[in-house]
């Protein structure tokens, strides 16, 4: 039978998160955090967005809000980036209470650490390997911004903005980066900043503290994809666009650009063109690069890195009718696997439906339809422009997406259903399929 007080920390875990995002937007609606009018579900959407590290808004954050406004959503997007369990723990040590076993459990299956001594330095450690990465991508970007701002603390504000919407993939930006797409440090640094942020704090940590050790096969499942997917995207883009979108760059210029697009389309939501300007082909291979996503346990969405994984290792499995499903010499739980699927149906689920939904209320394409809704699913945040065009109702189900998206899909069931294991055995039966 499922663990009540397993239950009961998912329900707090979502309670804590949906608290904070209406924090956020009531604090969005203040006429310090706002230079013109903004309706309560533009405050809540924004809100929703800067929460699930998604960078999705109705308006435009560099205009209608004031520092103040854009201060609390570098706070909301930090707060995001480092997870609502890690945020928890961090609360309960705040405010003196013991961290109980059951929460302390799902805090270690989210980090990918089996150790439950080692949860409260994780903590600690996720907060510190957030900031050195934010402040060496500060330090890469401060001097090209500080050339194209009217003075040191706009440039010096608009650079930890963008260090800690990179690092945590969050997508939201106070500059128009097209304007940067020759200028390669940027590019890069803003690179640097994206692949650690969506390769996870578990993987880091391993690398870094445990660098002589055999690392374990999560972190060697995020690596290799991680790097993989990105040259696949990359090599993509600068092929399929090359001529076109790419097209007025230099051939050095149209790699760093491919590369960043790379980097940028699994979940850190920025870009340095127009996404509307990119051909039909591209966009699907966005949405394919945006599905898979980032890895477990880090600033990134999508399905996880280790379930895509997981899933190419069964359809492997099944073609060579292998009974067990094995990844780099070691055989995968059954339990992984299932766990897989679901969360691959849910989102193909979620996508399908939640496109259909939209095309009751929105007359633009249904491509561009469904490019917002897995933008919001997967928590990236890229747009063909059709978020500040939508109606109530679109906004309340890509809102409803990015929290699904960033809790996970877990959470979501755990709340919606009770749980029971069943030992009740039936006969089998082969059934023709296919």
């Amino acid at each position: 039978m499922q663990n009540k007080s397993t239950t009961r920390s998912f329900q707090y875990i979502f309670l804590v998160y949906v608290s904070t995002i209406f924090c956020f937007a009531f604090l969005y609606i203040m006429p310090f955090s706002h230079t013109g009018h903004l309706s309560y579900i533009d405050s809540l959407f924004i809100s929703t967005s800067g929460l699930s590290v998604t960078g999705l808004s109705t308006i435009d954050i560099a205009t209608e809000l004031t520092r103040a406004g854009q201060g609390l959503l570098m706070l909301e997007m930090q707060l995001g980036g480092m997870g609502i369990l890690v945020i928890m723990s961090y609360l309960f040590l705040l405010m003196g209470k013991r961290i109980t076993v059951s929460s302390m459990l799902l805090l270690s299956r989210d980090q990918n650490q089996s150790n439950l001594k080692t949860i409260k330095s994780l903590s600690f450690s996720v907060l510190i390997i957030a900031l050195v990465i934010e402040a060496i991508c500060f330090f890469l970007i401060y001097s090209d911004i500080d050339k194209v701002s009217s003075n040191s603390l706009e440039a010096i504000f608009v650079s930890a903005f963008h260090s800690v919407a990179s690092f945590t993939n969050a997508g939201f930006t106070l500059m128009e980066i097209n304007s940067f797409e020759t200028n390669k440090l940027f590019l890069l640094a803003t690179v640097f900043a994206v692949f650690f942020g969506s390769i996870g704090f578990p993987t880091i940590m391993e690398c870094l503290f445990n660098f002589k050790r055999k690392k374990s096969l999560f972190t060697k499942i995020n690596l290799r994809m991680h790097v993989a997917l990105l040259i696949i995207g990359t090599s993509l883009y600068l092929l399929l666009e090359h001529d076109k979108a790419f097209s007025h760059l230099g051939f050095l210029d149209k790699l760093i650009n491919s590369i960043f697009l790379s980097a940028s389309t699994r979940s850190g939501g920025l870009a340095a063109l127009e996404v509307s300007s990119l051909t039909v082909t591209t966009l699907l291979i966005i949405m394919c690069l945006m599905f898979i996503g980032g890895a477990s346990s880090s600033t990134g969405g999508g399905i996880r890195l280790t379930t895509f994984r997981v899933i190419i290792a069964k359809l492997v499995s099944v073609v060579r009718t292998h009974e067990q499903v094995v990844i780099g010499n070691r055989a995968i739980t059954q339990e992984a696997v299932n766990k897989s699927y679901l969360i691959f149906i849910s989102f193909v689920t979620l996508t399908v439906g939640s496109t259909i939904i939209l095309t009751l209320f929105q007359s633009q394409d249904v491509i561009h339809l469904a490019f917002e809704v897995l933008s919001a699913l997967t928590n990236t945040g890229l747009s063909l422009g059709v978020t500040d065009e939508l109606t109530n109702i679109p906004k309340l189900v890509l809102m409803l997406l990015m929290i699904i998206g960033r809790i996970g899909i877990f959470t979501l069931i755990y709340l919606v259903y009770r749980v029971e294991g069943s030992k009740l055995k039936y006969l089998e039966e082969d059934l023709a399929v296919g």
